[in-house]
């Protein structure tokens, strides 16, 4: 998206009531921005945030983003017979979600074929 004012990602802790649901670890072209709020595009829906529930950054990034869920965290991928694990990672171009086997230090999104390092120290 080149219109983008940035990106964003909801902080780990954050869970923002939106239509639709931000996810944990994917990033977001930020189209609006206010003192309050930033405005983020959700696969071409608009949606408002509180500026205190998202990091942003200038750039779009290009690792992968580490999620980990709790044992309360429901299965991200529900209503399938797939289950991402405790930990899972994200990927910075497609938003895909990718298994972790072990700690690799690269990936390749098997949807887009983006290939970058795994941010093992930026959560999501």
């Amino acid at each position: 998206m080149s219109h983008a004012l940035g990106w964003a990602r909801l902080w780990a802790v954050a869970r923002p009531l939106t239509d639709p649901m931000l996810r944990q670890g994917a990033w977001y072209p930020v189209v609006n921005r206010g003192s309050d709020f930033v405005v983020v595009d959700v696969h071409r829906r608009h949606v408002t945030v509180p500026t205190h529930c998202v990091e942003v950054r200038g750039a779009q990034p290009d690792r992968f983003t580490v999620v980990y869920r709790s044992h309360a965290d429901e299965n991200p991928a529900r209503h399938t017979p797939e289950d991402l694990g405790r930990q899972y990672a994200v990927c910075p171009t497609s938003g895909d979600r990718l298994r972790l086997l072990g700690q690799p230090e690269q990936l390749r999104c098997p949807t887009c074929g983006h290939h970058g390092m795994v941010a093992w120290w930026e959560t999501g």
